[in-house]
């Protein structure tokens, strides 16, 4: 695989980011973001050097709003948590880890179109691969990053 791709996806995230003067977490996201997505692709894993970082981060990064971002981290990954746990062949543990970090990023009235839009994201490289199973982990960095930014 060559690194052109992903690095033109970086370029053009950070771009649009600087465009529309973002806030930093966008940037981080958008890192982040095309690796972890990269990595679950192709071996549907979401790996915990890359995702518990990420949570960090993203935290810290909302220090000046840090308890509304813990109860938004703490809401997001639990929603997930409660799909992994009832229907665990829906989602993975990774994806679970990947919610907190970005629902830390997250206001608190932007956690449901976020859920809304990381499904139809997934729903979406289901249609496009005509794939059974795809990994949830590149939906949720997309609609993130695009609710962050935006």
């Amino acid at each position: 695989m060559t690194t052109v791709p992903p690095a033109f996806v970086l370029c053009s995230l950070w771009t649009v980011a600087a465009v529309l003067d973002a806030p930093p977490s966008s940037y981080l996201l958008a890192w982040f973001g095309v690796v972890l997505a990269l990595v679950d692709l192709r071996h549907h894993r979401l790996p915990d050097v890359l995702t518990l970082p990420l949570a960090a981060a993203l935290l810290l990064l909302q220090s000046h709003r840090l308890g509304e971002a813990a109860l938004a981290a703490a809401v997001f990954g639990g929603a997930h948590l409660a799909v992994r746990r009832l229907r665990p062949a829906l989602m993975g543990g990774g994806d679970v880890k990947l919610a907190v970090g970005l629902g830390a990023s997250l206001p608190l009235p932007s956690l449901l179109p976020a859920a809304i839009l990381s499904s139809v994201v997934t729903l979406g490289v289901a249609a496009l691969t005509r794939a059974r199973r795809v990994p949830h982990g590149p939906g949720l960095l997309a609609a993130t990053w695009v609710l962050a930014t935006l």
